[in-house]
């Protein structure tokens, strides 16, 4: 019940609040219009009296000096420039309050004769914009009409218009102040549009005329029908011609050695193309053909003019826009140019490090991509950055939302990206491995076959890909068989328990002849075997191989391991098999 009774106050209180603001406005305005012209008014009467004086003055004066006709005239040009400054100032008064109000048109036949700003007595600016459209009416349609029956009457503070008695509409001292002319003048002025408007009007609404507009329309259409069909066989005609064309004589596009777009494609694109052509030109022609039909008639001018108004309107402002946008543009232009060929070089000065024509202390090939990129990827940002405020739109709070949303989304988004790119130019300037190293990183072994910003990619001895995260590798320690090779070569170890019984020296005899008759083991560094442990029934051995072959040391390991079987089991010893022992639990 009380959610009832307030929405009923509200719809008895709304409405009259609403009216109570809108005339409020109305007064305010009102009341600054008739501050301005009592002030106007004062200044006037105030000029026109010192101006009158001075002029007695003068003519009272009997052979006046130089001096004094110097002194009169400067004070006449003084009030001169101080009605022109204070006419300067009534017009930016009256502007400012334009803002403030909506003006009412009054129209003839959709046309515009002219605004009302103010009301009048006790009527609105509306009421007066519709009784004088209403009265402008009756005079059209009177069977006769002379333009020189239309009068101008003062009367009190108002000048009336009137035609045989009747009063058309009247003009008062604000509206003077919104046109900025005189009460006069602007009587004047309204007597003459709507004179020579009712006699166009007229004019143009004779039997004559009116069969000429409609065999003008009629031409107009038997012209559109003409240009479309016209239109039509040429569209035809073209389409027959691109079918009839045999695929072969159509050169395909090709970008290096892709084939982007085959004849066949090109053949739709082109009759597609001429489909919308059509389309287009169609559409052109019946807009064309609308808005001359339309602007030929009194009745439907108006509609011409919003049609032109609907294309025109928005071309000028793309227009204007482009222009206006022009120097912008072409100080991006200017960026990208400066931007492409500094990355150009960077990158030439990158690929002659990388082959090793250029040489730079402390710098190694392997680093000039990866610097490249990073340097590229910081030469990207500062041009984003120097174009940023010459994009359309930049300044706007929804380009910035949208900015900042993408710039959430890829913060979140990649972060674990960000850590393994992060990661793998760490390790790039750390040069833990290369490509083609024999790595091992946790528990995962193989050849290093790819290197990239985010993973590193190894190919097992069972040819498997494992890919590893950057970060991974960052946080683990890495064994790399490869890196010493070249120059010290890779040690294979193989362990083996012997009995106290056979001599020490025999056992490294035979560990080394059989390291020596293995493939892939060097000579030099010579093998050797390292006694580890001496155990309760046996000596732990370890040989030690040179080989400069990591690639091959699975197999390596493999043939070794099958000759020390043979020439232990050749001299006639046997392997001991390692022994493992648990301690018991004390519990």
């Amino acid at each position: 019940m009380k959610n009832l009774l307030f929405f009923v106050l509200f719809l008895f209180f709304f409405p009259t609040s609403f009216t109570a603001q809108k005339h409020n406005a109305q007064d305010t305005v009102l009341l600054e219009l008739k501050k301005i012209r009592e002030s106007n008014n004062l200044l006037r009467i105030k000029d026109s009296i010192r101006s009158a004086l001075l002029q007695e003055e003068l003519g009272s004066m009997h052979n006046p000096k130089s001096a004094e006709l110097k002194k009169y005239r400067s004070e006449l040009q003084h009030i001169r420039t101080e009605d022109s400054l204070r006419i300067a100032e009534q017009k930016k008064n009256i502007d400012a309050l334009r803002k403030k109000v909506q003006p009412y048109p009054v129209q003839l036949f959709h046309k515009t004769l002219f605004t009302i700003y103010s009301g009048l007595g006790p009527f609105s600016a509306q009421q007066r914009a519709g009784n004088a459209q209403e009265q402008i009416k009756k005079l059209y349609n009177d069977k006769l009409f002379f333009p020189d029956s239309l009068k101008i009457q003062p009367k009190y503070e108002y000048i009336n218009l009137t035609y045989n008695g009747r009063v058309v509409m009247s003009v008062s001292e604000e509206d003077a102040l919104w046109a900025n002319v005189s009460q006069d003048s602007l009587a004047a002025q309204y007597s003459k549009i709507i004179s020579a408007n009712i006699q166009e009007s007229r004019k143009s609404h004779e039997f004559e005329n009116t069969l000429q507009r409609w065999l003008l329309a009629f031409g107009i259409v038997i012209g559109f029908l003409l240009v479309t069909f016209l239109m039509r066989k040429i569209i035809s005609m073209f389409t027959r011609k691109i079918i009839k064309i045999n695929e072969n004589d159509i050169r395909s596009m090709h970008i290096r050695q892709y084939k982007l777009i085959s004849p066949r494609q090109i053949r739709v694109f082109l009759i597609r193309t001429l489909k919308w052509i059509h389309i287009a030109l169609y559409l052109f022609c019946l807009y064309i053909s609308l808005s001359l039909i339309f602007s030929i008639f009194p009745a439907t001018e108006h509609w011409a003019y919003r049609l032109l108004h609907w294309i025109w309107i928005p071309v000028k402002d793309m227009a204007i826009s482009l222009y206006h946008y022009f120097p912008n543009l072409l100080k991006m232009m200017v960026i990208l140019i400066l931007g492409r060929y500094v990355d150009k070089l960077l990158r030439f000065l990158s690929v002659e490090i990388e082959k090793g024509n250029l040489r730079i202390r402390n710098f190694y090939k392997e680093w000039a991509q990866p610097t490249y990129h990073i340097v590229r990827i910081c030469l990207i940002a500062f041009v984003i950055i120097m174009i940023f405020p010459y994009l359309p739109g930049s300044d706007t709070s929804a380009f910035r939302g949208i900015s900042v949303f993408f710039g959430v989304l890829l913060s979140l988004g990649s972060s674990t990206a960000i850590a393994n790119t992060i990661a793998g130019f760490i390790i790039t300037y750390m040069r833990p491995f290369k490509e083609g190293d024999w790595i091992k990183i946790s528990d995962v072994t193989g050849e290093v076959i790819e290197k990239s910003a985010l993973v590193t990619r190894l190919r097992t001895i069972n040819n498997e890909d494992i890919t590893v995260p950057n970060s991974m590798i960052l946080t683990n320690k890495t064994i790399n068989y490869s890196s010493s090779t070249p120059e010290k070569g890779l040690i294979i170890p193989i362990n083996i328990h012997v009995k106290f019984d056979v001599l020490f020296q025999k056992v490294n005899d035979l560990l080394i002849k059989a390291a020596l008759m293995t493939e892939g083991i060097l000579e030099t560094p010579a093998p050797y075997v390292l006694k580890n442990a001496i155990l309760e029934t046996n000596v732990f051995y370890q040989l030690n191989a040179f080989t400069y072959q990591p690639q091959r040391m699975y197999y390596i390991t493999s043939d070794l391991n099958q000759n020390i079987l043979k020439v232990f089991s050749e001299a006639g010893i046997d392997l001991v098999t390692p022994q493992y022992f648990s301690v018991p639990d004390q519990n």
